[in-house]
């Protein structure tokens, strides 16, 4: 390997250096936990799996592929910790990862608010127009439908964009009142259907949505898609899979991205 070389293979340094770049995880809600997960003493990171959280088979297949380094949008180590034991699922995969020498990165709201993060990327994937973020709330955004179409023809294309089964989408309202112009927040954003009613919105996509938050909707006259937590969050592996091969490009590094394939939704139709 000549000098060269030595000098374009990345490190867990010039990873982070990159990650930072793209979402500094300084913009992250106070409550949140980006960053390192875990960080064994292992110094190279030419390989990175993407992936939207870490599950047991996920770090099956980070290690299979030569992984050093898991990247997720959900972290890890949330909630305040207090124990790491193999009877606690996080814990037994914070074990399994030290054991395998993997270390785990996490990007959570730092790039959901971030432009061209999930939630920009989200309309993006939907065909949208005209995107854009109201006022100064970073997680929410709007954009226009065209044409026009029934909801259950806008749910028909979503489960197809998305990539999931159509049964994982639930409407509350009928499948056959057109819809024009959409609020959305990915994840958990059923907060936001306020905001969606006040910018003469008459759909609103999110995941997670509680029974009283679609009474609350159909109260109002405004329609929602709640295409799931992991629905609505599964398109960050593509989306910082991009960002990240642009940026280690731009920096001269060798880098290898692998986007996780075992990465699926936990709940079955």
């Amino acid at each position: 390997m000549t000098n060269r070389d030595e000098k374009n293979l990345m490190t867990k340094k010039d990873l982070e250096g990159l990650i930072e770049g793209i979402c500094p995880s300084g913009t992250q809600e106070d409550w949140d936990n980006c960053g390192w997960q875990v960080k064994t003493p292992s110094n190279p990171a030419d390989t990175v799996l993407v992936a939207l959280e870490v599950t047991g088979d996920v770090i099956l297949e980070a290690e299979k592929a030569g992984a050093q380094v898991i990247l997720t949008h959900h972290p890890l180590i949330f909630g305040g910790m207090k124990k790491i034991t193999e009877e606690d699922p996080a814990g037994a995969f914070v074990l399994e990862l030290i054991r395998k020498n993997i270390s785990v990165y996490s990007c959570h709201t730092s790039f959901d608010k971030l432009a061209g993060g999930n939630n920009d990327y989200l309309g993006e994937v939907l065909g949208l127009k005209e995107v854009r973020q109201p006022g100064e709330e970073p997680f929410f955004r709007t954009g226009r439908i065209e044409p026009a179409v029934t909801l259950g023809a806008f749910r028909r294309n979503a489960a197809e964009k998305l990539e999931i089964d159509p049964s994982f989408i639930r409407l509350c309202g009928s499948p056959e009142r057109m819809v024009t112009k959409a609020g959305w927040c990915t994840g958990s954003g059923a907060s936001f259907l306020e905001e969606a009613l006040a910018e003469g919105c008459d759909l609103f996509i999110t995941g997670d949505l509680k029974y009283h938050d679609a009474q609350f909707a159909q109260a109002k006259g405004i329609a929602v898609m709640d295409a799931g937590h992991y629905g609505t969050e599964k398109i960050f592996v593509p989306n910082m899979a991009r960002k990240l091969e642009d940026a280690a490009a731009g920096a001269g590094k060798t880098l290898r991205i692998v986007k996780s394939a075992v990465d699926i939704n936990p709940f079955s139709c």
